[in-house]
């Protein structure tokens, strides 16, 4: 049993860069309950967290220290076509809020919208299969055509049994550092106690206290595409700068709570320490490197 997780792990890890910058089936794996194989309703989801100040490195030199604060939101729905065949909709912001220095090209804020959209068959018991296409916006001021993105994915969920249910596939995103990444996961109810969950942005060992409230430990990420401002540059004399294509990712490991408030209602709070957080500009082949800090987060979502 040892093998096949750590197997499972290693294979999922390469699909790490793709899900921070774009988090295309975001909706589906953040999903508390099962996400492979989802009941026809809506849902709705607030995810808030905090990183502490660190160290931050720009172009090999220490530039001072530097806070985060995110706050991402989305809303979507299943629905059920006929027997075999379904939709998926969902619309997310990802808002990131950095403490600026002046001597690196550190935004103040970050905001973007997507929206996913999925057709989905259900081929038979055990195989489904879903296509993503995911347009992008990846900044809200003086919005153009270089502020449009377009990713998508093609996904098969297999389950193996009433236990076990596997995700594999593949996702393109041209705007990233890597147009074509593999997407592997899996979601593994050992017994009525524990619950195993592999993929990204989220991978956790999950034990049930009792049927609606949860302890946890794991790792997840937080990230997306974003375009600068047309004077990020000029702020802090480089000029190149400005509406500048960068990738903010933040990578957490820590332990937490969930619990079912209400019927539907669900909270999970959490805390631990971001291990890797930093802005790539691929293009400029520059990045800004933040020093690991503690953090906490906290996420509510509503099925309906």
């Amino acid at each position: 049993m040892k093998k096949y997780i750590g197997v499972l792990l290693l294979a999922a890890l390469p699909s790490v860069p793709a899900m921070a910058q774009e988090n295309t089936v975001a909706s589906e794996t953040r999903d508390l309950e099962n996400p492979l194989f989802g009941q026809p309703g809506m849902r709705a989801s607030v995810n808030s967290g905090y990183d502490w100040s660190s160290s931050t490195k720009f172009q090999g030199g220490r530039v001072g220290d530097s806070d985060a604060y995110n706050f991402n939101i989305g809303a979507g729905a299943h629905i059920t076509l006929n027997e075999k065949w379904f939709v998926q909709l969902s619309l997310m912001s990802d808002n990131f809020y950095l403490e600026q220095l002046p001597a690196a090209p550190i935004p103040d804020a970050i905001n973007t919208l997507r929206v996913n959209a999925g057709l989905g068959c259900r081929l038979n018991d055990k195989w489904t299969i879903t296509a993503l296409v995911s347009p992008s916006i990846y900044r809200f001021d003086n919005v153009d055509g270089d502020d449009v993105g377009l990713a998508g994915s093609v996904m098969a969920a297999y389950r193996a049994s009433s236990n076990l249910s596997l995700v594999f596939g593949m996702i393109g995103s041209p705007d990233s550092d890597a147009p074509v990444l593999p997407i592997l996961g899996a979601h593994w109810r050992l017994n009525d106690r524990y619950l195993v969950e592999f993929g990204v942005p989220r991978t956790r060992v999950s034990y049930y206290i009792e049927k609606n409230w949860a302890v946890y430990a794991g790792g997840n990420l937080n990230g997306t595409i974003f375009r600068t401002s047309e004077t990020l540059g000029t702020q802090i004399g480089r000029s190149q700068y400005n509406n500048a294509l960068g990738y903010y990712r933040d990578i957490r490991a820590g332990v937490g709570t969930s619990c079912e408030i209400l019927h539907g209602l669900r909270a999970e709070l959490e805390g631990g320490c971001s291990v890797y957080r930093d802005i790539d500009y691929t293009r400029i082949d520059a990045n800004v490197r933040f020093g690991p800090s503690p953090y906490v987060r906290l996420a509510l979502s509503y099925r309906f």
